[in-house]
């Protein structure tokens, strides 16, 4: 029996249990190939590429041919920045396994770092000899489109986009959720810094200090801020509750409400925060808004929060006391957590939006407003919330680093989540940042979604000439890669349907 018909399931919900029995597991049958991999895959799904590495070359001391160690080997050194590295090893992946993969990651890799000709011959082999049916066409089509932009060949160009758009027209929501989650794991590889919580707490801390504008809870890194955290528990802003994380989960695993932090403080794998103790609430239940951010240029900055959401409420009515905190269906709001729970109720209609444990964050701000909140003025703080959060990304210097030495297009749009939280009085607190969001979900998130995917292509894939086009501007695009540029901003801004343009001017910087 395969070992891991169970095991895969419990790295994607109890990560840090299924590393401890994997490395057991992997101790206990040292020459087990599965093993490996599934010991190295627990370490990717928290992050650790260095140590996942590690593993997928001991598997390929077992089994020096291992097809999946050999891409993941380069996957890591591609999420770790090193895209030299990583271009080499998947061009030793391709040499093992001439499979359509490693191919357009070797196109991909070859385009960032500036060789478009090897990019577009790789593009090309790929679609010349893959089968019309491979999932790696539609990724090749976006990639070819961009590499003959910036090799300045519109015409070219526009000959894949349209390409991609017939594909898109027969499955809209598959070839778009499609690219989305695709571009999303291989953005630039700094987006994972702030995916873990450690560095996300710090970078936020730091941020506010010199740009109060964000509102997000007082986080504490252990060991590193004990001192801190243990002044602040003793201070008078101590808060009754406290919210402890491991550093590395998601979907909610492992998360902690302690009214104590006796048995805390000695941990060292964890971000401790104040507890936001008064949220709003829906029918006496806490709840969280997953709002979308999109980065659509990283030079010039070009940046986006889509007025719509999800809303995800706890099963169980938030009524914590100083005896009795309450428990994780209590506090925690992530539905993966509680589907066995009796309170949790998804409605299978899209269409109802207001109703059960996942709503529309439109549905929110109409019952806030109903409430005596002021809905309107809420979504207002989320957008100045983002664009907090991406200036703070701006100043660390990521979208700079990004764009050095790369050409413009080497890099998709970037959609990324933030986890926001809505307290009594409605203002909106930054709980975490979601890298690569879940694509595809309940009924009402797949409404939203789709929706929102369609519109993420329909941004990004365009042709820049048409029978409409005038022969002067046509003319100017083939010649010159600003007006280029500057025509597929303005199709971004004509068809960005519910995504709102964020204002990025930083306040530290002065006047324009």
């Amino acid at each position: 029996m395969p070992l891991s018909d169970d095991i895969l399931d419990l790295i994607e919900h109890e990560t840090t249990e299924a590393q401890t029995l994997l490395r057991t597991l992997a101790a206990a049958l040292p020459r087990s190939v599965e093993a490996h991999l599934l010991l190295a895959t627990s370490h990717l799904r928290r992050l650790e590429f260095s140590q996942a590495m590690t593993v997928f070359q001991e598997t390929l001391k077992l089994d020096p041919g291992n097809d999946k160690a050999l891409r993941n080997i380069a996957f890591c050194l591609l999420s770790m920045g090193d895209r030299e590295g990583a271009l080499a090893a998947f061009h030793r992946a391709f040499a093992a396994a001439s499979g359509a993969s490693p191919l357009r990651y070797i196109a991909l890799l070859s385009h960032r770092l500036g060789r478009v000709d090897e990019a577009i011959q790789a593009y090309e082999r790929l679609l010349a000899n893959g089968q019309s049916s491979s999932p790696e066409i539609p990724f090749a089509q976006q990639g070819l489109a961009a590499a003959l932009r910036d090799a300045g060949r519109p015409i070219d160009a526009d000959h894949q986009v349209r390409n991609l758009m017939e594909r898109f027209r027969r499955e809209p929501l598959t070839i778009a959720s499609g690219l989305v989650a695709r571009n999303n794991s291989e953005d630039f590889h700094e987006w994972s810094h702030y995916a873990d919580k450690s560095r996300l707490a710090a970078a936020l801390t730091a941020r506010q200090a010199v740009d109060s504008a964000g509102r997000f809870p007082e986080s504490f890194v252990l060991p590193r801020d004990r001192l801190a955290l243990v002044a602040f528990a003793a201070g008078p802003s101590a808060p009754p509750l406290y919210i402890v994380k491991p550093v590395r989960s998601s979907g909610g695993q492992g998360i902690e409400v302690a009214a104590d932090l006796a048995d805390t403080l000695d941990r060292d794998d964890v971000v401790v925060q104040r507890y936001l103790d008064r949220p709003y609430l829906v029918e006496g239940c806490k709840g969280h808004c997953r709002i979308y951010g999109l980065i659509t240029s990283a030079d010039p900055l070009r940046a986006y929060v889509y007025s719509e959401g999800i809303v995800r409420i706890a099963p169980e009515p938030y009524a914590p006391t100083a005896d009795r905190p309450g428990g994780v269906a209590m506090h925690i709001t992530n539905t993966a957590l509680h589907l066995d729970h009796p309170g949790l109720t998804i409605s299978q209609d899209p269409t109802q939006d207001d109703v059960g444990s996942v709503r529309s964050l439109t549905a929110l701000l109409r019952r806030m407003t109903a409430d005596g909140l002021d809905g309107e003025a809420a979504f207002g703080e989320i957008k100045a919330l983002m664009e907090w959060f991406v200036r703070l990304l701006a100043a660390d210097g990521l979208f700079a680093r990004q764009a050095a030495g790369s050409p413009p297009r080497a890099y998709p749009h970037k959609l990324f989540g933030l986890d926001v939280l809505i307290d009594s009085d409605g203002h909106p607190w930054l709980i975490e940042m979601q890298r690569t969001p879940a694509a595809r979900g309940q009924p009402l998130v797949e409404r939203i979604n789709g929706e929102m995917y369609a519109t993420l292509f329909r941004m990004a894939q365009a042709p820049l000439i048409d029978d409409s086009t005038s022969a002067d501007l046509a003319q100017r695009l083939r010649a010159d890669d600003a007006t280029r540029r500057t025509c597929e901003a303005e199709i971004e801004m004509a068809q960005r349907g519910r995504f709102v343009p964020l204002d990025l001017q930083d306040p530290l910087a002065g006047p324009r």
